[in-house]
């Protein structure tokens, strides 16, 4: 029964495609993996392939295809919906990450300079760095990386939903 649904499916699928009696044809196609699939074009390296006449369903089998149709199309709606919402929610991480990634390479940048009391006087005359500056510029790094790593994970994020 489950097959007849969905041969019945496809058949008022590839109605609209169809320009005339001669092309109402729906394709049967076995593919390697054992799966089957119905649709208006023959399936590109389907081990086996069967083309069934559009014109042979009955008006039930009709009936039920053009059910399945438009629940399928609500189903189809809801999801573009969906998907429009996770590509808003992960462009709008894209755009903070970049915006925080350009922060802390500025921090960085500007963290270069030695703060009031980071350089210890030498004996001799002259100065070094103490460890708290590099402990600061470490902190600074870190925050560069953290933010590469969320941009990163923002591009991946965009990158599994183009599939």
């Amino acid at each position: 029964m489950k097959a007849l649904i969905a041969l019945a499916f496809a058949a008022l699928a590839a109605l609209p495609l169809a320009g005339n009696a001669a092309t109402q044809n729906i394709y049967k196609s076995w593919l390697p993996d054992g799966s089957v699939t119905y649709a208006a074009q023959p399936v590109p390296g389907a081990t086996k392939i069967e083309r069934i006449d559009v014109q042979t369903l009955s008006p039930e089998q009709r009936r039920a295809a053009h059910r399945l149709l438009q629940m399928d199309q609500a189903t189809i709606r809801q999801g573009d919906a969906i998907l429009q919402r996770e590509w808003t929610k992960v462009d709008n991480e894209i755009t903070h990450a970049q915006k925080a990634l350009a922060g802390a390479e500025q921090a960085l940048r500007n963290g270069r300079t030695p703060l009031p009391g980071e350089r210890l006087g030498m004996r001799g005359g002259g100065s070094r760095l103490d460890a708290r500056y590099f402990a600061r510029i470490q902190r600074l790094e870190d925050a560069v990386n953290a933010a590469r790593k969320r941009l990163d994970k923002a591009y991946q994020a965009r990158n599994n939903l183009r599939g």
